[in-house]
């Protein structure tokens, strides 16, 4: 049950990261790890901005303090100090000390915040990989976890096979040109990512690539697509 709830967060991440099109390869655009350098466009305020000098950046809520970035439902890992207001846009730091990740998973009294991640990771201790597979689990066995600085860290699905027997309904693959590697859609060209449920500009052939038969998402080009899409109107693109 401990290991599950921390498996429920890992999930949650790997979700984002490729629903706000990321790849960890190239740097072209944010992740779930928020190891992104770039800076907001020029005039990143309130007002869209349908400009583009033709790069892919990442959507992120506008902000003019840390503050603004902390959501409603937040808990001590999202609280004011895990954020930080970079030019004009939100950042996630993750956890800032053992201690919040404690206050957020009461029963887990030996997980750890590892500030060795980007962003710092609320997780377990371990002596090998085998200290951090969840018992019966597809994407957290095993061979799904390295142990790093005697932590676990969480390095992605291993293969096609497990990505499929996961989500049996689908034909999902495993994303390998990720440096996390997460499940994906399969696709011979861009157009095979066209998701017809998203209609907003930010999901349209122009913003994909079939990278090593697996959608990957470029990320936006100018603050209107962020705006215009799920992430409303308090976001940015970040390039």
């Amino acid at each position: 049950m401990k290991r599950m709830m921390l498996v429920a967060l890992l999930g949650a991440l790997a979700t984002l990261a490729f629903q706000v099109g990321c790849s960890d390869d190239d740097d072209s655009s944010g992740d779930s790890d928020s190891d992104s350098d770039s800076d907001s466009d020029s005039d990143s305020d309130s007002d869209s901005d349908s400009d583009s000098d033709g790069d892919f950046g990442y959507c992120a809520k506008e902000c003019e303090s840390a503050a603004d970035c902390v959501p409603a439902d937040s808990d001590e890992t999202h609280d004011e100090n895990n954020y930080s207001c970079d030019d004009g846009h939100c950042e996630f730091l993750g956890c800032q000390s053992t201690s919040e990740c404690q206050a957020v998973f009461p029963s887990m009294a030996n997980i750890e915040c590892d500030g060795a991640q980007s962003p710092a990771t609320c997780t377990l201790p371990c002596t090998g990989a085998a200290d951090c597979a969840v018992a019966d689990s597809v994407l957290y066995g095993e061979d799904n976890w390295a142990c790093e600085n005697d932590l676990c860290v969480w390095i992605g699905c291993a293969s096609d096979d497990e990505c499929q027997e996961v989500y049996p309904d689908t034909e999902l693959v495993c994303a390998f040109y990720m440096d996390t590697p997460i499940c994906a859609p399969p696709c011979s060209e861009p157009g095979d990512c066209i998701d017809e449920a998203l209609s907003a500009d930010l999901w349209d052939e122009d913003h994909w690539s079939c990278t090593d038969g697996a959608c990957e998402h470029n990320g936006c080009l100018s603050n209107d697509e962020c705006q215009a899409s799920a992430y409303g109107a308090d976001s940015v693109c970040v390039q």
